[in-house]
């Protein structure tokens, strides 16, 4: 209980990190949505929209199943 506890006071004392965390698992959602909707992929559209985890499975999903990150190279 101790940790749920710590994440509610941090909440409150910063609210403004729900509108972050927020903004951030709609832009991952919307994006994959896109992508598997584009792709017809009815699997990885129902998914992305209905399992809701910071980003995480979307961020998967377009890594894996598009060329989204194709051009990234984290080294520069």
């Amino acid at each position: 209980m101790e940790f749920a506890e710590q994440l509610t006071q941090l909440f409150e004392s910063k609210p403004w990190i729900i509108t972050v965390l927020t903004f951030w698992e709609a832009m991952w959602t919307l994006l994959a949505l896109w992508f598997a909707g584009r792709n017809d992929q009815k699997g990885w559209f129902v998914i992305c929209g209905i399992f809701q985890v910071f980003g995480l499975l979307e961020i998967f999903y377009l890594a894996t199943q598009t060329k989204f990150f194709k051009n990234f190279n984290i080294n520069g």
